[in-house]
């Protein structure tokens, strides 16, 4: 009996050793796919080119339409971006599918992303053949204008006009027409500011000839003139006098005053015409 219990105990080891051996096996086969897991990259939705989509911060094309111009198209919104200020997202769909206007889904899709100040989006659905332009409202002015957006929506629609859609070209001339109101806008206010500046020095001269008219006309300036000139013209004729008087009697100490001359003359008439009645 003694015997038997060997025996069934032999058998329990190797039960005991085979289970840790599968558990061990078992344990390292799980080891190794963690390990292939976090080696091997995660699929994004961005890194999607094998399905035609192509999903950015600035572009979402699920229509495939810009290709292989996607680099192109990003380099040309960052460039806009330090051009002008303005972020650009672009939109390529099948189909809008809202019930109301285009251009309002538009609107509303571009708001609930809180873009940021000064964004334009260019959204097309290529199947129903709408292209449209949104501006966020915490834009500029001059981005905002009914005319700066219909100038927006002519250069992107224009070269979709053709038999073959050009939707690289309709973006970058987008963003071109964004560069051209942006200089157009700079130049507007410098012109105003301009125009601001000279209306107000032509005010100011105005309003210095009327006073001056005003004074004039109560003889204040006309007095303050007259004072002035007789009180030169006195000085001066005080001080000629003197000189003319000195000079007269320093330079020629035989000088006669016609005066006493004349009146001396009279006299020496008359003593002679006496004399000549006592001879």
């Amino acid at each position: 009996m003694h015997l038997g219990s060997v025996g069934v105990s032999r058998n329990g080891g190797r039960t005991a050793k085979g289970w840790n051996i599968a558990i061990c096996m078992l344990l390292a086969s799980v080891l190794g796919l963690c390990l292939m897991l976090w080696i091997t990259p995660p699929v994004h939705a961005d890194d999607s080119a094998g399905l035609g989509i192509t999903a950015t911060d600035d572009i979402t094309d699920t229509q495939n339409l810009l290709g292989s111009n996607v680099s192109e198209i990003t380099d040309a919104i960052n460039q806009t971006k330090k051009e002008t200020g303005v972020t650009v997202r672009l939109v390529y769909l099948d189909s809008f599918n809202a019930k109301g206007k285009p251009d309002k889904w538009v609107s509303a899709l571009l708001e609930s992303l809180n873009p940021k100040p000064n964004t334009v989006m260019l959204a097309v659905a290529s199947n129903d053949g709408n292209l449209v332009v949104a501006v966020s409202s915490n834009s500029e002015e001059w981005l905002k204008k009914k005319s700066t957006v219909d100038a927006l929506s002519d250069a992107a629609q224009k070269p979709l006009m053709e038999s073959d859609p050009d939707w690289a070209k309709s973006a970058t001339d987008m963003m071109n027409q964004i560069s051209v109101q942006k200089k157009t806008s700079t130049s507007s206010r410098t012109i105003w500011i301009g125009v601001g500046g000279f209306a107000g020095a032509l005010l100011l001269l105005v309003v210095i000839l009327v006073v001056f008219h005003i004074l004039r006309k109560k003889d204040v300036i006309g007095h303050r003139r007259k004072g002035r000139h007789s009180g030169r013209h006195g000085a001066v004729a005080e001080r000629i006098q003197p000189v003319k008087e000195w000079g007269a009697e320093s330079e020629n100490e035989d000088y006669v005053n016609p005066d006493t001359a004349s009146t001396q003359d009279s006299e020496s008439v008359q003593e002679t015409s006496s004399e000549g009645s006592d001879a």
